[in-house]
């Protein structure tokens, strides 16, 4: 039987310009979830939005609520650990960026070598653009 843990995350503060990108990212995932299937988004993005939706759709008959927030599913392999600036960074996968936007986190607890990611989520904390945990 594998261990579960779940570990908050705070993305650390950015520099205007790499906020931008992420933000835009997670603005249009919420449009797409609401609906607007033409909105720019980068492909992985988009598969995890569908893959959402199908589970929405299986636990409250596809109901979306308006004017909700939904968190931005990442792929699993988003987060790596160990570098010289920070010891822990996210890979955030935007639009029109080849190889998406790097992120430093500040985790809550300490994440066990060896340790599988199972999923990611990027929730906008209090509604307030560019704070995301």
């Amino acid at each position: 039987m594998l261990a579960r843990k779940v570990i908050k995350a705070k993305i650390l503060e950015l520099r205007r310009a790499k906020n931008i990108l992420p933000e835009r990212e997670y603005r249009g995932y919420q449009r797409y979830i609401h609906g607007d299937k033409t909105v720019q988004l980068h492909s992985a993005t988009r598969q995890q939005a569908e893959r959402y939706l199908w589970k929405l759709k299986d636990q409250n008959g596809g109901l979306i609520k308006e004017g909700k927030e939904y968190p931005l599913i990442l792929r699993n392999d988003v987060y790596k650990a160990n570098t010289k600036l920070t010891p822990y960074w996210i890979n955030i996968p935007v639009a029109g960026q080849r190889g998406g936007i790097k992120l430093p986190i500040g985790v809550s607890s300490q994440i066990p070598e060896g340790a599988k990611t199972r999923e990611t989520k990027l929730i906008r904390k209090k509604a307030e653009a560019g704070t995301y945990t």
